[in-house]
C-alpha cells in the first residue's frame, strides 16, 4: 500500500489518454470457460459501451456464448450491494474465519 503513490503518474496518464479519446477506464474480469482461465485487467471503453455507463456500486456482466456472440453479448446489469452491505459481509466472513481458527467468542 505504501508504494501505491509511485503509480499515480502512470495511472493519471492512462486516464487522460482515455479521456482525450472519449473513453473511460474500467477494471474488467474475464473468464474463459473453455480455456479454463480467468484474468482481471484495466481496459478502455468508448462512452457508448455498457461498461462505461456504470455508476456508483452498479455491477455488470456480459455473457458471450454460442447464442450471444461477441458482437452482441447478453448484458445483465443492476445495483451492487453498496459499501455498507459489502463491509458487513466482509466483517461476517472475518468473524466466521476467526471462529473456525479457534478464536473465543
Amino acid at each position: 500500500m505504501q508504494r501505491l503513490p509511485e503509480f499515480d503518474a502512470e495511472m493519471s496518464a492512462k486516464l487522460e489518454e482515455a479521456k482525450a479519446s472519449g473513453e473511460v477506464l474500467r477494471y474488467v474480469g474475464v473468464v474463459d470457460v473453455q480455456a479454463g482461465n480467468g484474468s482481471v485487467k484495466l481496459c478502455r471503453y468508448p462512452a457508448s459501451h455498457p461498461f462505461a455507463q456504470l455508476q456508483g456500486s452498479d455491477n455488470i456482466i456480459a455473457f458471450t456464448t454460442a447464442r450471444y456472440g461477441s458482437r452482441q453479448p447478453l448484458i445483465v446489469r443492476g445495483p451492487g450491494a453498496g459499501a455498507d452491505v459489502t463491509a458487513g459481509g466482509v466483517f461476517s466472513d472475518l468473524l466466521r474465519l476467526a471462529a473456525y481458527l479457534g478464536a473465543p467468542s
